[in-house]
């Protein structure tokens, strides 16, 4: 049993401090009045007595207590966490790395005899993952991970000790820079289980200088040849009032665009250049500033763009059963495009039909039933476009083909004007994003960004958007003619998303919207398995091609919305039109330290048959070739992994033994893993924070010297509700006060002073 004596005053102590200062002086000031009637030996009696009182009383306000608690069998167990990330080799203590300076403390004599004296060490290095070290072992060499999870080693080491017979706590040696999150949680548990964390913070402010490349998309895509725009964005930290030079090079490292960048306030700026799109797979484009003299980080100067040919044409079916002038300029547009292969089929009568065919150049008319009658058939097609009366054309047969199409094979479905059936039609039903209402309106304006209602979708998303830069899109919306009519719809299913909306009055309806406007679903689109399915609530978009004000740049405007329509639809396919095998990788940028994941897809071909072939080369030549096969895993899916891979480009390529094509090539970029470098000062908030939470403290060189001292007092906190004796509630105490206080007044009754 050991016990530890602790004041707890209920008001702090310069409180207490200032009430007995001024008690001294009432009492010094009465001694000196009372000094011209009375002797001296009277006044130093009263003096003693009056004092005697006043040092009671400072002693019950002090509240003293003595806390006892068991002493514990052995040494308590502290868990010393010490950082070895890269950011610790930072020499911000007294030019000093920051390693090397705790080291210092802790390998001092005086330090580390206390330390084994009073504690049974177990002292872990951390950075990506906590490993057992010795304080003779640990060097500032150590200090070499590219990866810092303090949270994950501070909880093992709180988990470790929640087991010891009698602990301590975790010394946390770090600078509070954490690549991983979790710290809050980690310090939560320390605080549940009654372990303190002693945060040593080591480190200072370190400004950043760095300038660096990103890119919203690794991809853009575009049909084969066409010209595409490559966006990026410059941002800097350290360097203000400089503008950057910026190269866009191509896979062979020839400059195409030389681009001056000088970042806003923000510290950012905007990139765009314009290239070809290749003829057939991807080319990559490469975004480059040049590397500064004490940049905190070289790795990241440079961000490749891949421009990826959705092929070279799209085949589209467009089914009609009341021929109306929408179908017949949407079809004049399509036959338009080199990049289009159109079948138009319209119904007549209950046995009349005709088609149009227009492929490569040529056209034909063709009569007889065309639709397609099995899922081979609709598999000739990239998109299918269904105008109204379109259920007319379905057998019993037609819905398991159609769903094939969408769902299994990643097909696109059109309901291009508005809803294409007549009542309830259950086989199309289920394909639409909207659910549909009763009324309709016309003089619709199309409103392509407030009508998002649905869930979050970027501006690529939207071939709306692709019609005019951002500034000018408003300014072309009010130069279209107004929608003929839009269906009012009453919601949209859980998983769709908006796209483009519209403004009017639903014939005289109340409108819920703001300034009395009603805001109606217009352009919508939803994933059904692995294809898409898009609605356009909307007849007389045919008017967009033939109107009398139209400027210079709003001729093709009706030709570009559908163009851009078919290349986002085949965007969101993983199949390229004409391929039934298809190559992905979970991302384009690895780190030197992840897993390279690709993934194979096949439709309409047999699993027992197919069997291919993965080749990982390293694009500059320098290295081996790595040769795979994937693994099944179910539905038309392969699944391959490799590395980690070291820094560079490497191309990929699937062989197939069948299947069209015969091989796919993609590329994948790894880079070495630089974010514990990007941010280098010592987070002192965190620290206190994580020390505070846990019911620890921040300690510094000095407290860690005296680590026994703080934490016997900690120990003493923790059993002070269930083991605290006060020291001034006695008997004693009263009856000495109540003495001097009588002693005093009979003194001073002799004295005739009363």
């Amino acid at each position: 049993m050991t016990h530890d004596w602790l004041f707890l005053p209920p008001w702090g102590l310069p409180v207490l401090a200032a009430v007995f200062v001024v008690l001294g002086v009432l009492v010094a000031l009465r001694a000196v009045r009372e000094g011209r009637v009375s002797t001296v030996r009277r006044q130093i009696t009263s003096l003693v007595l009056r004092g005697v009182v006043v040092l009671a009383l400072l002693w019950i306000a002090l509240n003293p207590t003595l806390v006892r608690h068991d002493q514990q069998g052995g040494k308590p167990k502290l868990v010393v966490l010490v950082d070895t990330s890269q950011s610790m080799t930072v020499a911000d203590m007294d030019g000093q790395p920051r390693l090397a300076a705790a080291l210092q403390t802790l390998n001092d004599a005086d330090v580390r005899a206390m330390l084994t004296d009073t504690f049974d060490l177990d002292v872990r290095r951390f950075d990506r993952d906590a490993a057992p070290a010795t304080l003779e072992s640990l060097s500032a060499d150590a200090a070499d991970g590219r990866f810092s999870d303090p949270a994950a080693a501070l909880t093992s080491a709180v988990s470790d000790l929640s087991d010891a017979e009698a602990q301590a706590g975790v010394l946390l040696i770090s600078d509070g820079r954490a690549t991983a999150g979790g710290f809050d949680d980690a310090a939560r548990l320390a605080l549940a289980r009654s372990t303190p964390v002693w945060a040593w913070a080591v480190g200072g402010e370190v400004e950043r200088r760095d300038v660096w490349i990103e890119a919203p998309s690794n991809d853009v895509l575009a049909f084969a040849g066409d010209e595409v725009e490559l966006a990026a964005t410059l941002q800097q930290s350290g360097y203000d009032d400089r503008a950057f030079r910026v190269e866009v090079l191509d896979e062979n490292g020839a400059v195409l665009h030389t681009l001056d960048a000088a970042p806003g306030p923000d510290g950012s700026v905007p990139l765009k250049a314009t290239v070809s799109a290749p003829d057939d797979g991807e080319r990559r484009f490469t975004f480059r500033v040049s590397h500064d003299a004490g940049e905190a980080d070289a790795q990241n100067n440079e961000r490749a763009v891949y421009a990826r040919a959705v092929g070279q044409k799209v085949r589209v079916l467009i089914v009609e059963g009341q021929p109306h002038w929408d179908s017949k300029f949407l079809v004049q547009a399509l036959k338009r495009s080199p990049r289009v292969e159109v079948t138009a089929i319209y119904r007549l009568g209950e046995d009349k039909q005709f088609a149009i065919v227009s492929a490569d150049g040529e056209q034909r008319r063709e009569t007889g039933d065309l639709f397609p009658r099995s899922s081979e058939a609709f598999q000739k097609y990239d998109v299918v476009m269904l105008g109204r009366g379109c259920e007319a054309f379905f057998d019993d047969q037609t819905d398991d083909h159609l769903s094939a199409f969408v769902a299994e094979h990643g097909g696109s479905l059109v309901f291009a004007r508005g809803k294409s059936y007549g009542g309830r039609f259950a086989p199309l039903a289920k394909y639409e994003p909207v659910v549909w209402g009763t009324l309709a309106t016309s003089d619709v304006r199309i409103d392509p960004t407030t009508s998002r209602t649905g869930m979050a979708t970027s501006a690529s998303d939207s071939p709306i958007l692709e019609l005019a830069p951002a500034g000018d899109l408003d300014a072309l919306i009010d130069r279209l003619p107004r929608l003929d009519m839009v269906r009012h719809t009453v919601g949209v299913k859980p998983l769709a998303v908006i796209l483009a909306g519209g403004q009017g009055d639903l014939q005289g309806q109340a409108a819920p919207g703001p300034n009395g406007v009603n805001r109606m679903v217009v352009l919508a689109y939803q994933q059904f398995g692995q294809g898409r399915v898009v609605t356009l609530n909307a007849s007389g978009l045919w008017r967009w091609a033939f109107r009398d004000d139209q400027e210079q740049t709003d001729d093709a405007v009706y030709e570009r919305f559908w163009i851009s329509t078919l290349r986002w639809l085949l965007s969101g396919s993983d199949f390229l039109a004409g391929h039934d095998v298809a190559l992905r990788s979970n991302r384009r940028l690895y780190t030197d330290e992840q897993i390279v994941s690709m993934l194979v897809r096949t439709r309409g071909l047999e699993a027992q048959a197919y069997r291919p072939t993965l080749r990982i080369s390293p694009q500059d030549g320098d290295g081996e070739t790595v040769q795979i096969e994937p693994r099944a895993g179910g539905a038309g899916h392969y699944h391959a992994q490799v590395g980690p891979l070291r820094p560079g480009a490497y191309q990929v390529t699937l062989v197939n033994n069948i299947g069209r094509p015969t091989e796919l090539t993609t590329t994948v970029r790894v880079a070495p893993s630089t974010i514990e470098n990007r941010v280098l000062s010592a987070d002192r908030a965190t620290m206190q924070r994580i020390a505070e939470t846990s019911g620890g403290q921040v300690v510094d060189a000095d407290d860690v010297a005296n680590l026994d001292t703080i934490v016997r007092r900690w120990q003493a906190r923790q059993q002070l509700a269930e083991r605290k004796r006060s020291l001034w509630d006695r008997w004693w105490i009263l009856a000495l006060i109540v003495a001097c206080l009588g002693g005093e007044w009979y003194l001073r009754r002799r004295e005739g002073l009363l």
